[in-house]
């Protein structure tokens, strides 16, 4: 079994999973350990809570770490602070190094770059606190703040999507000839960066030098699965968003460097969050993701291009997909988020448009298990995060299946309704999820909307008879009149490109029938997908009108 197989019968698996735990009789939530119960209520106050300073800005250049700020001037003297992102700072005892601020209103200029032992640090992936000096434990007078402005040596054509059209888990076969015929303007591919980034060399390694420190990377690995895609996609200017995961220690190529990026919490699932934890495993993702970057984000497209990055898959199942064990929600999001920003401020340096992309279910405020949270939730605690410690340009990436993902009738949810506290967000209404991106308070410095992809999305055919095709297309238009109709959702990424025989419960996903049984034969739904956004979609959307029963499509709530 190769590995995109191997990922595709967890990803379905789960499916199946998700269309059967979504019950009303859930058992009682989970019990969590005393530690995380005080950091939650340490991380929430504070979040809520008001400072007498300010540091109102911070700069990266290429040498130096510029940070501005204010003080009252009845304040006696008080510190700048560095937090690097394995320490917590809520938890932090005494802050080192730290620097004097005496002025009302200050500048410190501090170097970038931090020799620590054999390695270096680049201060670029810090945040920054004022404190007072106490004998036992420093008092913070400041929210921490991050990196507003980045440096970065070149500047990048921003790959806006053409349409709405896209395919999720893309990669290279007989039938990339779909990319120009159905007009595909973005995609996403998976990253598992186990499969090819080690601690110690393996066969076809090379090695990469980050920090002062030697990391190894299979090329032939990169060279033979995304560097094909990526090229052709970079061709045809497609923007491509890759989705980073992490194997368990158990499932890595290299079990060292998978026991070094596990989360000390982690207990199971199919991936794992990155170990946030300790200056080795936080200098080791910096690294991978400083090569992912300098690789995929280049003028010449050597390698072709990722415009985007999706960090981890469905975080609020993350006991399923980015595992650090059982957590409250907001220690769960405050590690998320470091693993977001690190992402962030590395891939910013070399291509100013990137966004990070953060993954959610179609749950909204419904969790589908005790142990998952709601995406909703956490959606609210990253804005809260970024109004205390500064703005980033962070997007959304919404798996907005029907309810039920084995029936294509997504029009009938019955969980699914206009209002803003809804149990999920599928197809039926996705003007909720337009009027999240739409609101002030959940835009990038509350005037820029954040981009918002359904990442993967797809209607299920129920079987290959000529009624089953029919309710998938229909689905497909239904889907498409909604999304195509709604500003605030910038595309969808269909998911699946073709059936697969590891779909949980025989879900049949997929615009072509199965790759090696009936060697990827186009279903009715693909030609639908073809026709859409173009001069004939009407026509070729008027049968599913039936099917639904409605007259037209007029379909959308203004609400």
């Amino acid at each position: 079994m190769n590995r995109r197989t191997k990922y595709l019968l967890v990803t379905f698996y789960l499916i199946a999973f998700f269309s059967t735990a979504c019950k009303d009789d859930l058992p009682t939530s989970p019990s969590f350990k005393p530690e995380d119960v005080q950091l939650e209520t340490k991380l929430q106050t504070y979040l809520s809570q008001s400072y007498p300073c300010n540091i109102t800005s911070v700069e990266v250049t290429k040498d130096n770490v510029i940070i501005k700020g204010n003080k009252p001037s009845e304040l006696p003297t008080i510190y700048l602070g560095e937090i690097a992102p394995y320490e917590n700072v809520v938890e932090a005892n005494k802050f080192s190094p730290s620097y004097p601020v005496t002025e009302n209103y200050f500048t410190i200029t501090v170097d970038r770059y931090l020799k620590q032992g054999d390695t270096t640090y680049d201060r670029l992936l810090s945040k920054w606190i004022l404190f007072t000096p106490e004998e036992k434990t420093d008092k913070i007078v400041s929210s921490a703040h991050y990196a507003d402005i980045i440096y970065s040596n070149q500047e990048l054509e921003q790959l806006k999507l053409r349409n709405k059209k896209g395919i999720g888990g893309l990669f290279y076969n007989q039938f990339v000839s779909d990319i120009d015929d159905l007009n595909i303007s973005s995609a996403t591919v998976n990253v598992v960066v186990n499969h090819f980034f080690h601690l110690s060399p393996m066969s076809g390694d090379i090695p990469y030098e980050y920090g002062g420190k030697t990391y190894y990377v299979n090329e032939p690995y990169l060279n033979s699965s995304l560097d094909k895609i990526l090229i052709l996609a970079a061709t045809r200017k497609i923007s491509v968003a890759a989705i980073i995961l992490f194997n368990r220690a158990e499932d890595s190529i290299d079990p060292l460097f998978g026991k070094l990026m596990e989360h000390p919490d982690n207990n199971g699932g199919a991936y794992t969050m990155p170990n946030m934890t300790t200056p080795e495993s936080v200098h080791a993702y910096a690294a991978v993701m400083n090569y992912l970057a300098s690789r995929y984000c280049r003028k010449d497209n050597l390698y072709g291009r990722i415009a985007h990055w999706i960090i981890h898959n469905e975080v609020d199942a993350s006991i399923q997909w980015v595992n650090m064990g059982v957590k409250p929600i907001t220690v769960f999001t405050d590690t998320y988020l470091k693993s977001m920003r690190l992402c962030y401020n590395i891939v910013r340096q070399y291509d100013t448009h990137s966004e990070t992309f953060a993954s959610f279910t179609h749950s909204w405020t419904s969790p589908c298990s005790p142990e998952w949270n709601s995406s909703k939730d956490i959606l609210t605690l990253l804005n809260k995060y970024s109004q205390t410690e500064g703005d980033f340009q962070w997007a959304v990436a919404y798996h907005s299946y029907p309810y039920d993902l084995f029936n294509p009738r997504t029009w009938d949810d019955p969980r699914a309704t206009l209002s803003m506290n809804t149990e999920f967000i599928t197809f039926r209404n996705l003007e909720v999820l337009n009027k999240w991106a739409l609101t002030k308070e959940n835009m990038y410095l509350k005037k820029i909307k954040r981009s918002v992809w359904l990442s993967e999305a797809g209607i299920n055919s129920r079987s290959y008879s000529e009624e089953s095709f029919k309710e998938q297309s229909a689905g497909f238009a239904y889907a498409w009149k909604k999304l195509n109709g709604l500003e605030g959702i910038d595309g969808l990424q269909w998911h699946n490109w073709f059936d697969n025989e590891g779909d949980g419960g025989g879900i049949l996903l997929g615009l072509r029938k199965f790759i090696d049984k009936n060697n990827g034969e186009p279903k009715p739904v693909w030609e639908l997908y073809r026709q859409a956004g173009t001069p004939t979609e009407d026509e070729a959307f008027a049968p599913s009108l039936d099917v639904i029963g409605i007259s037209d499509w007029n379909i959308i709530d203004p609400f």
